[in-house]
């Protein structure tokens, strides 16, 4: 009996419980369902707003490009001649003829023109005519499109003025707001949506003739018109999702807005036939997901969590790896993610290494350089230590390039740039860029002496070397600037190096120089004159003086030589010595030459037609193009012959490029100018430059005539150099000229023509004049 009444009451608490589970699982799906409902009137909802957006946006494009369509039909029949005219003159009937085939052509039902004067012409109807009138006010004030209340109608016009050349009225085109224009909206939406255009009355009463609704909507217009967002509204045909946009109306018109609406029902009608599907997708999907949970859990999260932390230590800058574990999908994740690691840590040193590198022969570069001294200078100051900065420049390296090859130079530079860091293993070397080093050595004072590591490096850099046959020896020049006496930071220690590196190309090859404040002063004083020169240039500042040449034949002046001064406003006369340099150096001599040419053949023009005038020529103009084509201008534009003309050059010219030299030096004879070769002896190819090229003259240089009375081999080398004109049919030119004694000895030896104080100094143009109306020549030079 027991048993047979327990039985009941466990069948029972079996029922109950599982009833009461039934009623959790529905309760759950209930809530699951009551849920997805609402996420599917939301997303309903949102989608609605989103497509009437859309075909808000939809609205204006089409109401823009009907804008511009209608505004370029009217504006092209406004600009026409006849219609300007007929409208000028008052002639109607071709007024209304152009507008009627205009509107058969564009399709707009109502087209007019407005006269200046308020007149309307093209509309048969009074009363429509009478409403048109005032739309005087908005186009006088330059409103052409808009929304207007034509005929009880709101219609969307579109106008262009009439300019003949004056303004004498618009022609108007206006286009139905109805519903048909509305229809052709709705289709372009994707969903059914409802689209009318209202406008506000005298009450305030928001109305569209084509709405059955009455005033319902009045208020939500009010409300909406200022939000501009889709928002409910209730009307007695239900609910809709709405949104107002306010259109442009011409000035005196009444509001205008376009409704857009979508009834909600229509909206939700699919989700709810979906609503008995998803809620059994959600009971089995809900049974799935704890089985699936439970068995996946272990398998998905640990790799995603070791993939998480390995992401978090590669963005803070630091080596990360995951194990991989199995060939699934996250395990092959897990490789991808170790070989970006170790990509993303390669190219990091990569870009370090470029950053802080020379790619051609992978010393530091110049960033590297300034880190590292800066560096090192704060060290030196803790310690009580000296840091040298010496820059080293290989001499002469462009003729490499030049005559073997880039190729080769490179080679050489990696050659030069293994051996110095080699050899200066404590030392730390870097590469500035093209053929210039840098090695910094900090040191206390009792180290090694900074002279001695200087010629270590000039030595390895000279060392002997052989590359595609070609043995290449390359002297190398060093600047040396030590701190702290010499700067204090890296810049100003890089700056005094360079600059006694340039003192250290001045003195010779394979040179090395220690900075001096001479050195910055010297260079300052060059940036001065560089500017000073430019301005001279522009300003007027030289001028011309002239040294008379004896010509010892015909015992009279036969040339003068131009020699440049420079006047300069505050600082008086500069000696050529102290500007020229600077002028090659910075390319301005080109200018500078330039003026001496056209200023001396514009002087010598007017002297009697046996004197010639002689004027040097820098080596940097003949390596810059255009030198032939500055002498035939000067020539030209003074009208002097150019056999009165003389080119002085020196032998330096011959360095860069012989060929070249000797073509240009033919060219110039060719056309009659005359070349001299100036300080003759002074050289160590003179003798091939003779042969080279045939001179007109040759000029004994000043040192040969100073030692002629006291030095028995200057007489000889005189006498020699004469001699070796003579032969070659070359003139002579004795430079330097200052004693009777040393004009006597040159007339025995047959020099052509002197040069010097004993004749006379230079002297300014005016003097010239003078001295060439002197009859008969100066006694001096005649004895």
């Amino acid at each position: 009996m027991t048993l047979a009444l327990r039985l009941p009451r466990f069948r029972r608490l079996r029922t109950r419980l599982a009833v009461l589970y039934a009623a959790l699982f529905a309760a759950a799906m209930l809530g699951m369902s009551l849920t997805l409902l609402a996420i599917a009137e939301r997303s309903a909802t949102d989608q609605v707003q989103r497509e009437l957006a859309a075909s808000g946006t939809v609205f204006d494009r089409l109401w823009n490009q009907r804008a511009a369509q209608l505004g370029g039909a009217a504006g092209l029949l406004a600009r026409d001649f006849g219609f300007r005219a007929a409208v000028a003159t008052g002639d109607k009937a071709t007024i209304v003829s152009a507008l009627d085939n205009l509107k058969r052509r564009m399709g707009v039902p109502t087209a007019f023109v407005v006269g200046i004067d308020g007149s309307v012409t093209g509309l048969a109807q009074p009363k429509l005519a009478g409403q048109a009138a005032g739309l005087w006010t908005a186009l006088d004030g330059g409103q052409m499109s808009g929304v207007v209340q034509l005929g009880g109608s709101a219609r969307h016009v579109i106008a262009a003025p009439i300019l003949a050349p004056q303004l004498t009225g618009w022609v108007v085109f206006a286009t139905d707001l109805d519903a048909k224009e509305m229809q052709g909206l709705q289709s372009l939406s994707a969903i059914p949506i409802q689209a009318a255009v209202f406008q506000r009355r005298a009450g305030g009463e928001w109305v569209d003739p084509a709405d059955r609704e009455g005033g319902a909507l009045s208020g939500f217009i009010d409300r909406a018109a200022s939000d501009r967002s889709a928002s409910d509204v209730t009307t007695p045909n239900g609910t809709a999702l709405a949104l107002v946009k306010p259109l442009p109306v011409m000035a005196g018109s009444p509001q205008a807005v376009l409704l857009l609406r979508y009834p909600l029902d229509q909206a939700l009608a699919g989700y709810h036939r979906l609503q008995f599907a998803i809620l059994l997708a959600g009971l089995l999907g809900l049974l799935a997901t704890i089985w699936a949970t439970i068995r996946m859990a272990r398998s998905i999260t640990r790799p995603i969590t070791l993939l998480d932390a390995a992401a978090a230590r590669l963005a803070a800058g630091n080596e990360a790896s995951v194990p991989v574990e199995g060939n699934d999908e996250l395990s092959r994740l897990a490789e991808s993610f170790n070989r970006m690691a170790t990509d993303i840590a390669e190219r990091e040193r990569r870009i370090t290494h470029l950053a802080f590198n020379d790619t051609l022969t992978g010393l530091p570069n110049r960033a590297h350089f300034l880190e590292h001294v800066e560096h090192e200078l704060k060290l030196a100051e803790r310690n009580d230590e000296h840091v040298a900065v010496m820059i080293l420049d290989l001499d002469d390296f462009k003729s490499v390039n030049d005559t073997l090859g880039h190729p080769v130079g490179d080679e050489v530079l990696r050659r030069v740039a293994t051996r110095i860091d080699t050899d200066l293993a404590q030392s730390f070397v870097a590469r500035l860029g093209g053929d210039e080093f840098v090695i910094v050595t900090r040191q206390p004072a009792d180290g090694e002496p900074f002279e001695r590591l200087a010629k270590r490096a000039g030595d390895a850099a000279a060392e002997r070397m052989k590359i595609d046959g070609h043995d290449v020896t390359q002297a190398a020049s060093i600047g040396i600037a030590i701190s702290p006496a010499d700067g204090a930071d890296a810049r100003s220690l890089l700056k005094h190096a360079d600059l006694a590196l340039y003192r250290a190309k001045e003195l010779g090859r394979g040179m090395f120089c220690f900075f001096e404040e001479a050195l910055n002063e010297r260079a300052q004083e060059r940036r001065r004159i560089e500017s000073d020169l430019r301005t001279a240039l522009h300003e007027g500042q030289f001028e011309l003086h002239f040294q008379p040449l004896f010509d010892l034949d015909a015992n009279r002046v036969g040339s003068f030589e131009a020699l440049i001064r420079w006047h300069h406003p505050t600082r008086g006369m500069i000696a050529p010595i102290d500007f020229i340099p600077v002028a090659e150096d910075t390319g301005l001599i080109v200018e500078i030459g330039a003026w001496v040419l056209r200023e001396a053949c514009a002087q010598a023009a007017a002297w009697p037609s046996h004197v010639r005038i002689a004027v040097n020529v820098s080596s940097v103009q003949f390596r810059r193009p255009g030198l032939s084509e500055t002498v035939m201008q000067a020539l030209a534009m003074s009208g002097l012959a150019p056999e009165r003309l003389e080119l002085e050059i020196t032998e330096s010219i011959f360095l860069e490029g012989l060929d070249t030299t000797t073509r240009l030096l033919h060219g110039l004879r060719a056309i009659g100018v005359r070349i001299a070769l100036d300080d003759f002896g002074t050289g160590y190819s003179s003798l091939s430059y003779l042969q080279s090229f045939p001179f007109d003259k040759i000029k004994i240089d000043r040192s040969f005539i100073q030692d002629l009375l006291t030095r028995p081999g200057a007489v000889a080398i005189v006498r020699a150099i004469t001699d070796l004109a003579r032969a070659l049919g070359m003139e002579t030119t004795a430079e330097g000229v200052e004693e009777n004694g040393q004009l006597t000895e040159l007339r025995k030896h047959g020099c052509s023509s002197v040069q010097g104080y004993l004749f006379s100094r230079p002297i300014d143009a005016a003097a010239v004049r003078d001295m060439l109306a002197e009859e008969p020549p100066r006694s001096a030079a005649a004895a």
